[in-house]
Protein backbone atom coordinates (compact mmCIF):
# COMPACT_ATOMS: atom_id res chain seq x y z
CA UNK A 1 0.00 0.00 0.00
CA UNK A 2 1.63 3.11 -1.27
CA UNK A 3 1.66 6.24 1.76
CA UNK A 4 -1.20 8.94 2.01
CA UNK A 5 -0.46 12.14 -0.14
CA UNK A 6 -1.33 15.46 0.71
CA UNK A 7 -1.26 19.12 -1.14
CA UNK A 8 -0.83 20.80 2.34
CA UNK A 9 2.65 20.64 3.83
CA UNK A 10 5.31 18.45 2.70
CA UNK A 11 5.38 15.06 1.05
CA UNK A 12 5.03 11.71 2.29
CA UNK A 13 8.67 10.48 1.23
CA UNK A 14 8.25 6.85 2.29
CA UNK A 15 5.95 4.05 1.92
CA UNK A 16 4.63 1.39 3.96
CA UNK A 17 7.11 -1.80 3.81
CA UNK A 18 10.45 0.22 3.39
CA UNK A 19 13.33 -0.30 5.12
CA UNK A 20 14.92 2.78 6.72
CA UNK A 21 17.20 4.71 9.37
CA UNK A 22 15.57 6.44 11.71
CA UNK A 23 16.91 8.80 15.07
CA UNK A 24 16.19 7.09 18.41
CA UNK A 25 18.41 9.34 20.89
CA UNK A 26 21.36 10.16 19.29
CA UNK A 27 21.90 7.34 17.52
CA UNK A 28 20.27 5.65 14.05
CA UNK A 29 18.52 2.65 13.75
CA UNK A 30 17.09 0.01 10.80
CA UNK A 31 13.63 -0.03 11.12
CA UNK A 32 10.69 -1.29 8.97
CA UNK A 33 7.62 1.65 8.05
CA UNK A 34 4.34 -0.05 9.44
CA UNK A 35 2.14 2.41 8.75
CA UNK A 36 1.68 6.27 6.93
CA UNK A 37 0.08 9.02 8.27
CA UNK A 38 0.16 12.62 8.33
CA UNK A 39 -0.84 14.30 11.24
CA UNK A 40 -3.04 17.33 11.18
CA UNK A 41 -3.67 19.84 13.77
CA UNK A 42 -5.57 17.13 16.21
CA UNK A 43 -3.74 14.96 16.35
CA UNK A 44 -2.16 13.71 19.72
CA UNK A 45 1.18 14.65 18.72
CA UNK A 46 3.69 18.05 19.52
CA UNK A 47 4.79 17.54 15.79
CA UNK A 48 2.31 17.60 12.70
CA UNK A 49 3.06 16.27 8.93
CA UNK A 50 4.16 13.45 7.62
CA UNK A 51 4.47 10.36 10.68
CA UNK A 52 5.29 6.68 10.02
CA UNK A 53 4.58 3.86 12.22
CA UNK A 54 8.15 2.09 12.08
CA UNK A 55 9.73 -1.49 14.14
CA UNK A 56 12.80 -1.38 14.91
CA UNK A 57 15.03 -4.18 13.81
CA UNK A 58 16.01 -6.71 16.59
CA UNK A 59 13.82 -4.73 19.36
CA UNK A 60 10.73 -5.97 20.53
CA UNK A 61 6.97 -4.87 19.59
CA UNK A 62 6.48 -2.84 22.26
CA UNK A 63 9.09 -0.18 21.13
CA UNK A 64 7.01 0.56 17.71
CA UNK A 65 6.32 3.86 17.65
CA UNK A 66 5.40 7.00 15.55
CA UNK A 67 8.19 9.22 14.61
CA UNK A 68 7.81 12.32 12.42
CA UNK A 69 9.09 12.63 8.89
CA UNK A 70 12.40 14.56 10.18
CA UNK A 71 13.67 11.65 12.36
CA UNK A 72 13.81 9.46 9.06
CA UNK A 73 16.83 8.84 6.53
CA UNK A 74 16.44 6.66 3.09
CA UNK A 75 18.18 3.13 3.55
CA UNK A 76 21.40 3.66 1.47
CA UNK A 77 25.40 3.92 1.34
CA UNK A 78 25.73 7.99 2.01
CA UNK A 79 23.33 7.79 5.14
CA UNK A 80 24.72 4.31 6.67
CA UNK A 81 28.08 6.18 6.46
CA UNK A 82 26.65 8.52 8.84
CA UNK A 83 24.72 5.84 11.16
CA UNK A 84 28.36 4.05 11.15
CA UNK A 85 29.75 7.74 12.55
CA UNK A 86 27.39 8.39 14.93
CA UNK A 87 27.82 4.68 16.35
CA UNK A 88 31.90 5.07 16.48
CA UNK A 89 31.71 8.26 18.40
CA UNK A 90 28.74 6.81 21.07
CA UNK A 91 31.59 3.85 21.13
CA UNK A 92 34.28 5.98 21.50
CA UNK A 93 32.46 7.83 24.52
CA UNK A 94 31.18 4.64 26.24
CA UNK A 95 35.24 3.70 26.29
CA UNK A 96 35.79 7.51 28.03
CA UNK A 97 32.89 7.26 30.68
CA UNK A 98 34.13 3.81 31.81
CA UNK A 99 33.84 2.98 35.12
CA UNK A 100 36.97 1.65 37.30
CA UNK A 101 37.88 -2.61 37.74
CA UNK A 102 36.74 -2.12 41.06
CA UNK A 103 33.24 -1.16 40.16
CA UNK A 104 32.38 -4.21 37.68
CA UNK A 105 30.91 -6.67 39.90
CA UNK A 106 28.22 -3.68 41.33
CA UNK A 107 27.95 -2.89 37.74
CA UNK A 108 26.57 -6.08 36.16
CA UNK A 109 24.23 -6.40 39.18
CA UNK A 110 22.78 -3.21 38.39
CA UNK A 111 22.79 -3.79 34.59
CA UNK A 112 20.57 -7.11 35.20
CA UNK A 113 18.37 -4.21 37.06
CA UNK A 114 17.77 -1.95 34.80
CA UNK A 115 17.15 -4.32 31.81
CA UNK A 116 14.15 -5.52 33.41
CA UNK A 117 12.79 -1.86 33.53
CA UNK A 118 10.62 -1.38 30.53
CA UNK A 119 11.45 2.49 30.19
CA UNK A 120 14.82 1.65 29.70
CA UNK A 121 16.21 2.37 25.91
CA UNK A 122 17.51 -1.04 24.80
CA UNK A 123 20.40 -0.73 22.31
CA UNK A 124 20.99 -3.25 19.26
CA UNK A 125 24.18 -5.55 20.58
CA UNK A 126 28.02 -4.17 19.92
CA UNK A 127 31.15 -5.29 19.67
CA UNK A 128 32.75 -5.80 23.03
CA UNK A 129 34.58 -2.00 23.18
CA UNK A 130 38.62 -2.21 23.75
CA UNK A 131 39.94 -1.97 27.15
CA UNK A 132 40.01 2.46 27.78
CA UNK A 133 43.39 4.05 29.22
CA UNK A 134 42.91 5.02 32.38
CA UNK A 135 40.55 8.03 33.01
CA UNK A 136 42.70 11.27 33.67
CA UNK A 137 41.25 13.94 36.46
CA UNK A 138 39.61 16.67 35.06
CA UNK A 139 42.41 19.24 34.81
CA UNK A 140 39.96 22.10 35.03
CA UNK A 141 38.88 23.06 38.36
CA UNK A 142 35.04 22.09 38.84
CA UNK A 143 34.68 25.55 40.56
CA UNK A 144 35.93 27.68 37.88
CA UNK A 145 32.83 26.26 35.62
CA UNK A 146 33.88 25.95 32.42
CA UNK A 147 35.23 22.95 30.78
CA UNK A 148 33.79 20.53 32.83
CA UNK A 149 31.22 17.87 31.88
CA UNK A 150 31.62 18.14 28.37
CA UNK A 151 30.55 15.15 26.44
CA UNK A 152 33.30 12.54 26.50
CA UNK A 153 35.55 14.59 28.22
CA UNK A 154 38.59 12.50 28.68
CA UNK A 155 42.05 14.35 28.31
CA UNK A 156 44.79 12.31 28.19
CA UNK A 157 46.85 10.84 31.06
CA UNK A 158 50.10 11.79 29.81
CA UNK A 159 51.47 14.66 29.02
CA UNK A 160 54.73 15.44 27.02
CA UNK A 161 54.59 19.31 27.44
CA UNK A 162 52.27 21.32 29.35
CA UNK A 163 50.53 24.39 27.57
CA UNK A 164 49.18 26.69 29.69
CA UNK A 165 46.93 29.01 28.00
CA UNK A 166 45.43 32.67 29.74
CA UNK A 167 41.60 32.79 29.69
CA UNK A 168 40.69 36.14 30.53
CA UNK A 169 37.90 36.27 33.26
CA UNK A 170 35.04 37.62 31.31
CA UNK A 171 35.40 34.41 29.05
CA UNK A 172 35.40 32.01 31.86
CA UNK A 173 32.25 33.90 32.79
CA UNK A 174 30.89 32.60 29.57
CA UNK A 175 31.54 29.20 29.95
CA UNK A 176 29.55 28.91 33.06
CA UNK A 177 26.81 30.74 31.63
CA UNK A 178 27.23 28.33 28.63
CA UNK A 179 26.90 25.14 30.74
CA UNK A 180 23.73 26.75 32.71
CA UNK A 181 22.00 27.38 29.59
CA UNK A 182 22.51 24.33 27.97
CA UNK A 183 22.57 21.38 30.97
CA UNK A 184 20.48 22.88 33.08
CA UNK A 185 18.14 25.01 31.22
CA UNK A 186 17.60 22.07 28.03
CA UNK A 187 18.70 25.02 25.86
CA UNK A 188 20.63 25.32 22.74
CA UNK A 189 22.76 27.42 20.25
CA UNK A 190 20.83 28.25 17.29
CA UNK A 191 22.43 26.86 14.48
CA UNK A 192 23.94 27.78 11.80
CA UNK A 193 25.70 30.60 13.80
CA UNK A 194 26.41 34.17 12.76
CA UNK A 195 29.40 35.01 12.97
CA UNK A 196 30.60 31.80 12.10
CA UNK A 197 34.02 30.24 13.49
CA UNK A 198 35.13 30.79 10.20
CA UNK A 199 33.85 34.75 9.91
CA UNK A 200 35.66 35.24 13.49
CA UNK A 201 38.93 33.78 12.29
CA UNK A 202 38.85 36.07 9.27
CA UNK A 203 38.98 39.13 11.20
CA UNK A 204 41.24 38.11 13.69
CA UNK A 205 43.41 37.05 11.07
CA UNK A 206 42.87 40.64 9.67
CA UNK A 207 43.68 42.25 13.18
CA UNK A 208 46.93 40.05 13.54
CA UNK A 209 48.11 42.27 10.72
CA UNK A 210 47.62 45.41 12.21
CA UNK A 211 49.41 45.18 15.23
CA UNK A 212 52.65 46.54 16.20
CA UNK A 213 55.36 44.59 16.14
CA UNK A 214 56.29 44.86 19.57
CA UNK A 215 52.62 44.05 20.42
CA UNK A 216 51.93 41.33 18.45
CA UNK A 217 52.66 38.00 17.78
CA UNK A 218 56.35 36.74 15.94
CA UNK A 219 56.48 35.70 12.63
CA UNK A 220 53.23 36.61 11.68
CA UNK A 221 53.72 35.82 7.96
CA UNK A 222 55.09 32.33 8.07
CA UNK A 223 52.76 31.43 11.09
CA UNK A 224 49.17 32.97 11.02
CA UNK A 225 48.29 30.96 8.10
CA UNK A 226 49.50 27.67 9.71
CA UNK A 227 47.56 28.50 12.93
CA UNK A 228 44.60 29.49 11.64
CA UNK A 229 44.37 26.02 9.36
CA UNK A 230 45.77 24.23 12.68
CA UNK A 231 42.38 25.61 14.50
CA UNK A 232 40.09 24.78 11.98
CA UNK A 233 41.36 21.12 11.64
CA UNK A 234 41.32 20.85 16.05
CA UNK A 235 38.18 21.83 15.94
CA UNK A 236 36.85 19.36 12.75
CA UNK A 237 38.32 16.55 14.72
CA UNK A 238 37.29 17.26 17.89
CA UNK A 239 33.74 18.90 17.86
CA UNK A 240 31.63 15.60 17.86
CA UNK A 241 33.97 13.32 20.37
CA UNK A 242 35.08 16.08 22.68
CA UNK A 243 33.36 19.79 22.35
CA UNK A 244 29.97 18.88 22.53
CA UNK A 245 27.23 18.56 25.87
CA UNK A 246 25.07 15.06 25.60
CA UNK A 247 22.11 17.41 25.62
CA UNK A 248 23.57 18.92 21.91
CA UNK A 249 24.25 15.33 20.23
CA UNK A 250 20.50 15.24 18.55
CA UNK A 251 21.25 18.76 17.44
CA UNK A 252 24.55 17.83 16.24
CA UNK A 253 23.00 14.90 14.36
CA UNK A 254 20.51 16.87 12.68
CA UNK A 255 23.77 19.12 11.15
CA UNK A 256 25.18 16.13 9.74
CA UNK A 257 22.04 15.21 7.84
CA UNK A 258 21.34 18.80 6.67
CA UNK A 259 24.50 20.09 5.60
CA UNK A 260 27.00 17.36 4.99
CA UNK A 261 25.37 13.56 4.59
CA UNK A 262 21.76 14.10 4.24
CA UNK A 263 19.85 12.57 0.88
CA UNK A 264 19.37 16.04 -0.44
CA UNK A 265 22.99 17.62 0.24
CA UNK A 266 25.08 17.49 -2.96
CA UNK A 267 28.77 17.78 -2.92
CA UNK A 268 28.54 21.46 -3.00
CA UNK A 269 26.16 22.33 -0.47
CA UNK A 270 28.22 20.51 2.03
CA UNK A 271 29.22 23.05 5.08
CA UNK A 272 32.22 22.46 6.98
CA UNK A 273 31.75 22.72 11.11
CA UNK A 274 33.38 25.91 11.20
CA UNK A 275 30.79 27.48 8.99
CA UNK A 276 27.72 26.23 11.43
CA UNK A 277 29.35 26.88 14.90
CA UNK A 278 30.11 29.95 16.49
CA UNK A 279 32.59 31.40 19.28
CA UNK A 280 30.12 29.62 21.86
CA UNK A 281 31.92 26.36 20.47
CA UNK A 282 35.51 27.75 19.58
CA UNK A 283 36.03 28.80 23.31
CA UNK A 284 34.94 25.31 24.01
CA UNK A 285 38.22 24.27 21.88
CA UNK A 286 40.50 26.84 22.92
CA UNK A 287 40.22 25.51 26.62
CA UNK A 288 40.24 22.30 25.72
CA UNK A 289 43.47 22.92 23.33
CA UNK A 290 46.57 21.81 25.66
CA UNK A 291 44.79 18.43 26.42
CA UNK A 292 44.00 17.74 23.08
CA UNK A 293 47.82 18.99 22.09
CA UNK A 294 49.26 16.79 24.44
CA UNK A 295 48.32 13.69 22.61
CA UNK A 296 50.20 14.58 19.64
CA UNK A 297 53.60 14.20 18.71
CA UNK A 298 53.93 17.61 18.29
CA UNK A 299 57.93 19.52 18.90
CA UNK A 300 58.25 22.59 21.86
CA UNK A 301 58.29 25.19 18.16
CA UNK A 302 55.40 24.30 17.09
CA UNK A 303 53.72 23.81 20.23
CA UNK A 304 54.92 27.38 21.31
CA UNK A 305 53.41 28.86 18.01
CA UNK A 306 50.16 27.60 19.10
CA UNK A 307 50.56 28.81 22.76
CA UNK A 308 51.14 32.70 21.50
CA UNK A 309 48.58 33.01 18.71
CA UNK A 310 46.13 31.55 21.02
CA UNK A 311 46.50 33.63 23.69
CA UNK A 312 46.03 36.44 21.44
CA UNK A 313 43.13 34.63 19.64
CA UNK A 314 41.21 34.37 23.16
CA UNK A 315 42.44 38.21 24.34
CA UNK A 316 39.86 39.34 20.96
CA UNK A 317 37.04 36.82 21.84
CA UNK A 318 37.09 38.83 25.30
CA UNK A 319 37.58 41.93 24.03
CA UNK A 320 34.68 41.61 21.45
CA UNK A 321 32.35 39.67 23.72
CA UNK A 322 29.19 41.30 22.88
CA UNK A 323 29.45 40.65 19.38
CA UNK A 324 30.38 37.09 18.90
CA UNK A 325 28.47 35.60 22.30
CA UNK A 326 24.91 34.54 22.33
CA UNK A 327 23.04 36.32 25.43
CA UNK A 328 20.07 33.95 24.71
CA UNK A 329 20.17 30.65 23.72
CA UNK A 330 17.12 29.42 22.18
CA UNK A 331 14.61 27.06 24.03
CA UNK A 332 13.82 23.21 22.50
CA UNK A 333 10.49 21.82 21.82
CA UNK A 334 8.97 18.82 23.71
CA UNK A 335 9.82 16.62 21.04
CA UNK A 336 13.91 17.64 20.91
CA UNK A 337 13.89 17.10 25.38
CA UNK A 338 12.11 13.74 25.36
CA UNK A 339 14.77 12.34 21.92
CA UNK A 340 17.95 14.56 24.02
CA UNK A 341 16.90 12.98 27.73
CA UNK A 342 15.35 9.81 26.95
Amino acid sequence: MSAPTSSAGPSMEFVENEKVLCYHGPLLYEAKVLKCKRFHKNSPSPSKGPHYFVHYRGWKSSWDEWVHQDRMLKWDEKNLAVQKKLADEQRATKDGDRKPEKEKSNRGHQHRESISQKDKEPLPKEPKPAKPPPRAKKAVKEEEGYGTELYNWNPPVKKKVEVKLVVPEKLKAVMVDDWEAVTRNGQLVPLPRQPCIEDILLEFQELLWTLPVSGGPSRRDENVPLFLIGIKAYFEEALGAHLLYRFERPQYADMLRKYAYGPNVSPEQVKSNTKLYGAEHLLRLLVTLPYLMASTPMDMHSMNIIREYSNHLLEFLAKNKDRFFLTQYEDTSSTYLSLARG
